[in-house]
């Protein structure tokens, strides 16, 4: 297949009450990661707007909140069935502004039809739950009730699967949306937003912003119309938002940093791990909260681990989307290139060994060669074993015991994907219940699909989207005892 990127549009405005107005703040360029040159530009709001856009949320969430749940639904189902017909469009946007592969992209969007479908047909299912009262003729119900305008917040790395899991959840509650989606895919961001209103979105229910991250974070913490914020993104910058939430009492989820260790053990296969895991490995770039970074593989398997993941990693064709037979795009921008450089460096300095990579590509654009850093001990003081690289990178270290291992996994500072590979399930069980992790694959990756909740823990956040539960985050459960009245 080929993208046809004539269909693409990868100019971004503000969307307040449900009217596409030009950001008075100024303008910043979109970029195309893959060959570093402009391709269109995004609006940035004024403060001004950016209470406009809250102000439009808090006045339609009175008519929003009260519409049946099954008609909240048909218009996130409508909107799935609009992507879906508009899936080149979509694809030719993301691909462009992001620097994803064809497949990336393709598969990027498929899951964001599948999110807001998903989260359409569970509106209507949103639903009181009866317990028995206390005393004769009485009842009590538990009251899904929701919380009112949230604030929203994306990050560039999968800018149509976030925007449809927080969205579709928020709306489907019942809640109305401030969106402030990130100026390194507002293309993508825009099309979703674009799709809802042709669904039949009213206006003001969902208010689309772009504008210096910090300054409108802020102002949106520090309104009371404000109820609950989603986020995605860096450790640092949701620890900064919870910190600014706090004064508000406002509700928070938060999907920050992962490092995922792989746990390979002496009777794995491994082929099998390296087909099973390279895709999510080297997918997007690297640029994912779950993809897997840090192989820790028993001293038996080693040296044969590493030789085939080094041939792996130097099967991929690094290039634009748009060409054939690409299989690694790039990176976001410079500031990702020179941050892998840095953790490559550091990890030479502390006696590691750059199988393969370990380079910015020498072509137009943000490239970074899929990279296998191999020997750094398990208790390394290596920045690349404890930061999370956010890149097509790769460490492998060897361990001895099931302990080791598991110990070597949770010495970074997140807590959120983990796999294993092993045939025994005693051994299983064991470094499942060793592992600090909230999403943890054996056998297998552990995918994020939106029919079942996904929570990050410790540094990795708190909360859950995906499921019922990802709906009820933007919901008050309200206790309601009633008893017949007059006896």
């Amino acid at each position: 297949m080929s993208v046809d990127t004539s269909r693409a549009r990868l100019d971004a405005d503000l969307l307040i009450n449900g009217v596409w107005v030009e950001g008075k703040a100024g303008h910043l360029d979109n970029v195309d990661p893959g060959t570093g040159q402009q391709i269109g530009h995004v609006s940035l709001a004024t403060g001004d707007q950016v209470n406009e856009a809250i102000t439009a949320a808090e006045s339609a969430f009175a008519s929003w909140s009260t519409l049946l749940p099954t008609r909240r639904g048909d218009i996130l189902k409508r909107a799935a069935d609009l992507l879906a017909e508009r899936a080149e469009e979509a694809v030719a946007t993301i691909l462009l502004e992001t620097g994803k592969t064809e497949a990336d992209a393709r598969g990027e969007i498929g899951r964001s039809v599948d999110t807001l479908r998903w989260n359409g047909e569970q509106a209507g299912r949103i639903q009181a739950t009866t317990y028995p009262g206390i005393a004769a003729g009485s009842r009590r119900q538990s009251r899904p009730t929701p919380l009112g305008p949230v604030a929203v917040v994306t990050a560039w790395n999968f800018p149509a699967v976030l925007a449809t899991r927080k969205l579709g959840a928020a709306l489907a509650a019942g809640c109305t949306v401030v969106f402030k989606a990130s100026e390194f895919a507002p293309a993508t961001a825009r099309l979703i937003v674009e799709l809802l209103l042709e669904a039949g979105l009213p206006a003001g229910v969902v208010n689309l912003i772009f504008g210096d991250p910090a300054a409108v974070s802020a102002q949106l913490t520090a309104s009371p119309a404000i109820k609950a914020l989603s986020f995605t993104g860096s450790t640092a910058v949701g620890k900064a938002l919870a910190a600014q939430a706090a004064p508000q009492l406002i509700r928070t989820v938060l999907e920050l940093g992962g490092h995922a260790p792989v746990i390979v053990m002496d009777d794995a296969d491994v082929d099998h791990v390296i087909a099973t895991t390279a895709g999510a490995k080297f997918g997007s770039a690297g640029q994912s909260c779950v993809a897997p970074s840090r192989y820790f593989v028993h001293e038996t398997l080693y040296a044969q681990f590493v030789e085939k993941l080094t041939a792996k990693a130097r099967s991929y064709v690094l290039g634009h989307g748009i060409q054939d037979g690409v299989t690694l795009g790039a990176v976001a921008h410079q500031g990702r290139v020179d941050a892998l450089l840095q953790l490559v460096q550091d990890a030479q300095d502390h006696g590691a060994t750059i199988t393969t990579g370990g380079q910015q590509e020498p072509r137009d654009g943000f490239y970074f060669q899929p990279t296998i850093v191999a020997g750094l001990p398990l208790t390394s003081h290596a920045a690349i074993l404890s930061e999370e690289p956010f890149g097509p990178i790769a460490t492998v270290s060897s361990f001895t015991t099931p302990a080791e291992a598991v110990e070597a996994a949770n010495a970074a500072p997140y807590s959120f994907a983990a796999y294993v590979f092993t045939d025994s399930l005693q051994t299983r069980d064991e470094l499942v219940a060793g592992l600090n992790a909230s999403n943890i694959g054996i056998n297998q990756l552990a995918p994020s699909l939106p029919d079942v909740p996904l929570g990050g823990l410790g540094n990795s956040g708190y909360g859950y989207e995906g499921g019922t539960e990802g709906i009820l985050a933007f919901c008050q459960l309200r206790l309601v005892s009633e008893s017949a009245g007059r006896p």
